[in-house]
Protein backbone atom coordinates (compact mmCIF):
# COMPACT_ATOMS: atom_id res chain seq x y z
CA UNK A 1 0.00 0.00 0.00
CA UNK A 2 1.28 3.20 -0.70
CA UNK A 3 0.94 6.07 1.49
CA UNK A 4 -0.12 9.24 0.58
CA UNK A 5 1.54 12.74 1.57
CA UNK A 6 -1.51 13.16 4.15
CA UNK A 7 -0.82 9.42 5.84
CA UNK A 8 2.38 10.06 6.05
CA UNK A 9 2.34 13.39 7.66
CA UNK A 10 0.01 12.21 10.31
CA UNK A 11 2.23 9.01 10.81
CA UNK A 12 5.00 11.52 11.39
CA UNK A 13 3.33 14.02 13.92
CA UNK A 14 1.79 11.03 15.70
CA UNK A 15 5.41 9.40 15.92
CA UNK A 16 6.67 12.31 17.54
CA UNK A 17 4.06 12.92 19.89
CA UNK A 18 4.72 9.12 21.20
CA UNK A 19 8.52 9.83 21.26
CA UNK A 20 8.26 13.72 23.03
CA UNK A 21 5.00 13.57 25.09
CA UNK A 22 6.20 17.10 26.85
CA UNK A 23 2.69 17.49 27.82
CA UNK A 24 -0.21 15.07 28.52
CA UNK A 25 -2.40 17.85 26.72
CA UNK A 26 -0.58 18.69 23.88
CA UNK A 27 -0.06 15.09 22.73
CA UNK A 28 -3.86 14.22 22.56
CA UNK A 29 -4.09 17.45 20.75
CA UNK A 30 -1.30 16.40 18.54
CA UNK A 31 -2.68 12.80 18.61
CA UNK A 32 -6.09 13.50 17.38
CA UNK A 33 -4.67 16.26 14.72
CA UNK A 34 -2.23 12.97 13.32
CA UNK A 35 -5.21 10.62 13.31
CA UNK A 36 -7.44 13.05 11.17
CA UNK A 37 -4.06 12.96 9.22
CA UNK A 38 -4.18 9.84 8.77
CA UNK A 39 -7.87 8.64 8.00
CA UNK A 40 -8.02 11.99 5.60
CA UNK A 41 -5.60 10.38 3.94
CA UNK A 42 -6.34 7.32 3.41
CA UNK A 43 -10.15 8.28 2.36
CA UNK A 44 -9.89 11.89 1.25
CA UNK A 45 -13.23 12.11 -0.47
CA UNK A 46 -15.31 10.33 2.05
CA UNK A 47 -13.65 12.83 4.66
CA UNK A 48 -14.30 16.16 2.52
CA UNK A 49 -17.81 14.85 1.90
CA UNK A 50 -18.21 14.34 6.28
CA UNK A 51 -17.47 17.72 6.57
CA UNK A 52 -18.71 19.33 3.77
CA UNK A 53 -22.26 18.02 5.18
CA UNK A 54 -21.63 19.48 8.87
CA UNK A 55 -22.79 23.09 9.77
CA UNK A 56 -20.42 25.56 8.52
CA UNK A 57 -18.83 22.91 6.23
CA UNK A 58 -18.08 25.19 3.24
CA UNK A 59 -15.21 26.69 6.07
CA UNK A 60 -13.88 23.61 7.10
CA UNK A 61 -13.38 22.73 3.30
CA UNK A 62 -11.92 26.01 2.73
CA UNK A 63 -9.63 25.35 5.41
CA UNK A 64 -8.45 21.68 4.40
CA UNK A 65 -7.56 23.07 1.17
CA UNK A 66 -5.24 25.14 2.78
CA UNK A 67 -3.81 22.56 4.66
CA UNK A 68 -3.21 20.71 1.65
CA UNK A 69 -1.83 23.45 -0.53
CA UNK A 70 0.95 23.59 2.76
CA UNK A 71 2.02 20.29 2.34
CA UNK A 72 4.85 18.75 0.40
CA UNK A 73 4.24 17.26 -2.73
CA UNK A 74 5.74 13.73 -3.23
CA UNK A 75 4.28 13.37 -6.96
CA UNK A 76 0.94 12.09 -6.36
Amino acid sequence: MAWNKRTKLGTIVAVAVLVGLMSFSLALVLLAVAAFLIVWGQEPKRIEDFLGGLPGGAHLLKGLAQVNAVLPMDGQ
